[in-house]
């Protein structure tokens, strides 16, 4: 269980920009400024009472069951008994008003979005396990090699040539040369 409630107040303050006084203005003044900062820090001990409801979730762009949802858990310990992860549970709520002929659209677009984590996960996984494999081998780097890992592991291997700690075959020095030096960021 946690602070929810304030907590989406934090994220929509710090993240997404959105001042104290946008989310009065948002909530028709309904709740005041020194209110929503209190809230953000966590110093409102009184729960919000359902007639603000419509109001509060305007100002914190959800739906009003997640306002409801969030006011549960907050102050009474109280959360839905199912596995959706926190950080999802905002966006479960507004996928209620999608209309049925649009879910396949959304289902392609979230197959995507976890393909890309899936392979970037694979990603750092191969580029983590050469990277180790870089400290084993007691020849130079090459261009293979090289090719499979990122930005930062590239620099480390830059730097590790640079003071002698490694060597580069001659064909993927080019790979090393395109990454500017530290001074030149």
């Amino acid at each position: 269980m946690g602070n929810v409630f304030s907590r989406r107040v934090a994220r929509l303050n710090t993240k997404a920009g959105k001042t104290y006084q946008e989310m009065a203005a948002d909530c028709g003044f309904e709740r005041s400024v020194t209110w929503w900062n209190k809230m953000r820090w966590e110093e409102i001990e009184i729960p919000p009472e359902p007639k603000l409801y419509p109001h509060l979730a305007k100002a914190l762009q959800v739906p009003e069951r997640r306002v409801a949802e969030m006011v549960a858990e907050q102050w009474c310990g109280v959360r839905p008994d199912d596995n959706v992860p926190e950080h999802l549970r905002s966006l479960l709520a507004m996928l209620e008003g999608v209309r049925e002929e649009d879910l396949p659209i959304i289902e392609q677009m979230v197959q995507a979005l976890c393909d890309k984590r899936a392979a970037e996960v694979e990603v750092a996984q191969y580029s983590a396990r050469l990277l180790e494999a870089f400290g084993e081998i007691d020849g130079p780097y090459t261009r293979e090699q090289l090719e499979f890992l990122k930005l930062p592991e590239l620099y480390a291997v830059k730097m590790d040539v640079a003071m002698g700690g490694g060597s580069v075959e001659e064909d993927a020095h080019f790979l090393l040369d395109a990454i500017p030096d530290a001074e030149d960021d």
